[in-house]
């Protein structure tokens, strides 16, 4: 990994393994797909993720850097395997109990895992109680967010717990963004799962490709990061969004969870901190309000 500390503990909601292999969730990736114009990442494995990690970390903070961030991800995943790390994985179970999905990163494997680790950051599901914080903060004064008037855009999305819990709330589209394909399946699987539960569908959707391809849909938009990416994505994908938000002006809100490398959002002239607590923060545009 790039960046995330080795001391983050995000005590996250894990379920027991599911079997989803017989679900169709073909129709879940969207119209949004085709207008992002991105690659597909079918075909990323575990080769290609070492090379990428190689390759960016060398370029970005040198070999010898970027040789200790990868002994250092390799020993946080072996760490995982530990009996008080996995016991500590199945810490909070009622999400995905009360909601019959699979969001857990219990059941990742260690190879998965680490992948996505050299990729930018190892699965973890969000917290439902810091999400309904962060959502509470945007409906409330001084923001007062309209959500129907919103599209929610989480970058990282995982298995998709973020996209379920934006579900409760009236966004007009929800969208995710996750590199890892096995991530992707599974989320797609959710949304399956959770759409069915509530006779709903076409609101929420999942596309497999580097969030730096992403083109950020042309509507005011809320955009989730649970800290999934390396510092030099975290900065491209950053600037993608100030272009966008230059070249077509709407509201434009983000909610950054685990603060790491906030100082990207605070250098960012053309954001403005709204809200916030140790543990996560709002940052807005002008036409936000902010």
């Amino acid at each position: 990994m790039f960046a995330n500390s080795d001391d983050a503990n995000f005590n996250e909601v894990n379920s027991n393994e599911a079997d989803y292999k017989d679900v169709d969730c073909s129709d879940a990736d969207s119209k949004l797909a085709a207008s992002t114009g991105a690659r597909d990442r079918g075909d990323f494995n575990f080769s290609r993720s070492l090379a990428r990690f190689w390759r960016e970390g060398r370029r970005h903070y040198g070999t010898w850097r970027t040789l200790r961030q990868l002994a250092s991800s390799f020993w946080r995943a072996m760490i995982e395997l530990t009996p008080s790390h996995r016991q500590a994985r199945y810490g909070d179970l009622d999400f995905d109990l009360e909601q019959s999905v699979n969001t857990t990163r219990a059941n990742v494997p260690f190879k998965t895992q680490w992948m996505a680790t050299l990729a930018g950051s190892p699965y973890y599901a969000s917290d439902p109680w810091l999400f309904t914080e962060i959502m509470q903060a945007l409906g409330s004064p001084p923001l007062s967010t309209r959500f129907e008037e919103f599209t929610f855009i989480d970058l990282g999305s995982g298995k998709g717990r973020a996209l379920l819990m934006a579900a409760e709330y009236p966004f007009r589209r929800i969208v995710g963004v996750e590199l890892m394909p096995e991530l992707h399946q599974a989320c797609l699987e959710n949304i399956h799962a959770f759409n069915q539960s509530l006779g709903e569908a076409g609101r929420l959707e999942d596309l497999n490709i580097d969030a730096r391809d992403f083109q950020f849909p042309l509507e005011p938009l809320v955009v989730y990061l649970f800290n999934p990416f390396p510092e030099p994505v975290f900065a491209a994908v950053l600037e993608n969004l100030r272009k966008s938000s230059a070249e077509n002006s709407r509201p434009i809100f983000v909610a950054y969870r685990y603060l790491e490398l906030e100082r990207f959002l605070m250098e960012a002239r053309w954001l403005t901190k709204i809200a916030g607590t140790e543990q996560w923060a709002i940052y807005g545009n002008m036409v936000s309000g902010a």
